[in-house]
């Protein structure tokens, strides 16, 4: 009767006298809790001369248990604490205990990949937080939260990284790949305010279980966070992109953290390729890289199927993201992609807009490639599309833009499937450049334009994107620079151009087409006149003429011409007035250093 321990354990059923009679074994006919500290009252025990005392002692029964992976999670972070709202000006991450057994900090260490922190003594409880800061910084969080000190500390990036934590023989526990997207607000994104995990319980949701903190204060730190909330995972993984890194091996990548156990037998590829191995490429457990048996054939397409894929919640992949279509890239080289449109004088809030075409059979992967701007002396202002894959297809438009939103929001007709943002160079309103370079910075096609592109007849141009007539004429040829028709919403981006047409297969050296046209007929409101000779080198003149003989308008004058290209008339005159509806007369003429001249004397009708 003279031992009580505190938290309803009371007195114990003996207490022994042990041999050197100062130590007494009391034992207690319950278990002591794991990690609580209990308290010890003493009372009426006397020494051998009848003195006695009071005595208050309290003891913590810990017995270390092996730490599992999610036992232990970052639930808060303070990567960026300037401008200050109203926490400390330092740097930390919050750990939560959501295990039933209490952890010792001492076994963890907590790293951004490039410092190893080791965190100080302290037991943590099941349901318990802790602030984890730089020991310079403990004082200035102790009246927030537990606080434990942590040596080397590492910096953390404002911008986001990886931060890990490990037990001390390197198994993982927690990880946190985090990015300023997941504060879901520009504002706080720019300091003061903490990253918080919604759902502690959610060990799958990874950027869709953070957001910045709602407290007033700018986080949480050392208790329950702001943003808390029930979010399960319910909805199975969804297969993103397959990527070749080379012509036997295939990276995977998903929206989400997959269940660790992989069976080769739930991937498939059709035309058929052996797979070998399925692998993890890092501990985010998001990327499968897959080993064939033997190398994929080029200007092959294939369709990856994958089936009993699970993620770490347990939810299968969803049916309508279980298949990718890929195929082994080329090398792009120059004629094998085309700059087919550009907008460069938007409509005042929206942005320019750059469209390329791939002429050839080649998958050509983007990664490293780059938009430029370009003067008689060098190449500048050098912008890189993309550090990651990015495939365009054979016969297929990808749209560039710094926002690519506005520009779908304008243009109806976009096919968003077709878009890629990325930051562009600059692209002035009158004229300018821009450059399409290889990664090894070979130029692959360069445009020098100019608002005298437009159609002469256009009132306004702003907000009208320039489209190429012709995939094989050169791209600095103006003739083949032209404005995109109002039926289409004066653009066209990510599918086939307003004003191309088909190559002519007439054997005539010299064929209008239209024969008939309007400017006001869209589609065919204006002539295009096809060349095509034996040899290049001719000289030509070329006018329009009408029915009484008189020129109208001059298309060239003395120009060199290849073996093939084409003209254009809009239906105007030299002066810029509209030509009237009639008939009139293209008079072609060429001749050769030799003296050989050839004319060619062909009918065009401007309709109603």
């Amino acid at each position: 009767m003279h031992y009580t321990v505190s938290n309803g354990f009371g007195n114990p059923v003996n207490a022994q006298l042990q041999a050197d009679e100062k130590t007494v074994l009391l034992t207690y006919s319950k278990n002591f809790v794991n990690g609580v500290t209990n308290q010890l009252t003493i009372t009426g025990v006397s020494d051998l001369l009848g003195n006695s005392t009071s005595i208050l002692q309290s003891f913590l029964f810990f017995q270390p248990l092996p730490i599992q992976y999610k036992e232990i999670i970052i639930t808060e972070i303070f990567a960026d604490p300037s401008p200050q709202v109203a926490l400390p000006n330092a740097e930390f991450i919050e750990l939560f205990n959501r295990s039933s057994n209490p952890v010792n900090l001492a076994e963890l260490k907590f790293s951004d990949g490039s410092s190893i922190s080791t965190i100080a003594y302290n037991i943590i409880l099941p349901g318990e937080y802790r602030i984890i800061t730089a020991t310079a910084n403990v004082s200035s969080f102790n009246s927030l939260g537990q606080t434990v000190a942590a040596s080397n500390f590492p910096t953390l990036n404002n911008s986001g990284e990886a931060l890990t934590l490990k037990t001390n023989t390197g198994q993982l526990i927690d990880s946190v790949n985090y990015n300023t997207d997941w504060y879901r607000d520009d504002d706080r994104l720019e300091g003061g305010w903490t990253l918080e995990l919604m759902d502690p319980n959610n060990i799958c949701g990874k950027e869709t279980n953070w957001s910045a903190s709602e407290d007033p204060a700018g986080g949480t730190p050392g208790k329950i966070n702001s943003v808390n909330t029930n979010k399960p995972d319910l909805t199975g993984p969804r297969l993103l992109s397959a990527a070749i890194i080379n012509p036997s091996e295939l990276v995977l990548t998903f929206d989400e953290t997959l269940e660790k156990s992989l069976s080769i037998n739930s991937f498939s590829i059709s035309p058929a390729a052996l797979i070998t191995s399925a692998s993890f490429t890092s501990i985010s457990l998001r990327e499968i890289k897959l080993k064939l048996n033997e190398s994929l054939a080029e200007r092959q397409l294939y369709t990856i199927t994958i089936n009993s894929l699970f993620d770490c919640a347990g939810n299968a992949i969803q049916e309508n993201y279980n298949h990718f279509t890929f195929a082994l890239p080329e090398v792009g080289e120059m004629g094998d992609l085309v700059i087919s449109e550009i907008l460069f004088n938007p409509y005042p809030g929206s942005v320019d807009f750059v469209e390329i075409y791939n002429l050839s059979e080649k998958y050509v992967n983007l990664k490293n490639w780059s938009f430029a701007n370009q003067n008689e002396d060098s190449i500048y202002n050098e912008k890189e599309i993309t550090v990651s894959d990015l495939i365009i297809a054979p016969k297929t438009y990808l749209v560039f833009s710094s926002n690519t939103k506005a520009v779908i929001n304008l243009y109806p007709g976009s096919i968003e499937g077709n878009f890629f943002q990325t930051t562009l160079p600059s692209m002035n309103d009158d004229e300018g450049s821009i450059v399409l370079l290889q990664e090894s910075q070979e130029v692959i096609d360069a445009l020098y334009y100019s608002d005298k592109f437009h159609n002469p007849l256009l009132k306004d141009d702003e907000g009208v994107s320039l489209e190429r007539i012709a995939f094989l004429e050169p791209t600095q040829n103006p003739n083949n620079w032209r404005s995109a028709n109002a039926s289409v919403g004066f653009a066209t981006p990510g599918y086939f151009n307003s004003n191309t047409r088909p190559d002519t297969n007439e054997e005539s050296s010299v064929v209008i087409e239209p024969e008939i046209f309007s400017p006001n007929r869209p589609g065919q409101d204006f002539a295009q006149i096809n060349f095509q000779f034996e040899q290049s080198g001719y000289v030509a003149n070329v006018s329009i003429a009408d029915q009484q003989g008189r020129v109208i308008k001059r298309l060239a004058n003395n120009e060199t011409l290849g073996y093939q290209g084409f003209y254009r008339w809009d239906g105007d005159r030299d002066d810029g007035s509209k030509a009237r509806i009639g008939y009139y007369f293209v008079w072609f003429e060429i001749y050769a250093l030799d003296g050989t001249v050839k004319t060619y004397r062909k009918r065009v009708v401007i309709g109603g």
